[in-house]
């Protein structure tokens, strides 16, 4: 069901999807329910931190302060800049992307 829902939205945003991977360094993709990593180009270790520090904390605390804000509102992207990297935040219902460039 996952694998499903996660093709459906590769498909929808083929265009952009390209066009953040001209630039991107890599990629990962949780299952929100589990914590889990889906899939990833980056190493075990370097996919689980990832997920677990912006999937595990992160996404819930923009999406608390967006909610904070407006009630009726929810968290539909994230960008995080870094010195070094940035990173472009998809969270779904039931997974996360996260993208490195």
């Amino acid at each position: 069901m996952l694998s499903i829902q996660l093709e459906n939205v590769v498909r929808r945003n083929a265009e952009n999807t390209e066009r953040i991977m001209r630039n991107a360094i890599g990629y990962v993709v949780s299952n929100n329910a589990l914590g889990t990593v889906v899939q990833s180009t980056f190493d075990n270790s370097t996919s689980g931190g990832i997920t677990k520090l912006i999937s595990g904390v992160l996404v819930p605390t923009a999406r608390s302060a967006v909610r904070d804000l407006d009630s009726t509102n929810d968290l539909a992207f994230l960008r995080i800049a870094t010195r070094k990297f940035e990173y472009l935040v998809a969270p779904e219902k039931e997974f996360t992307i996260v993208v490195m460039q």
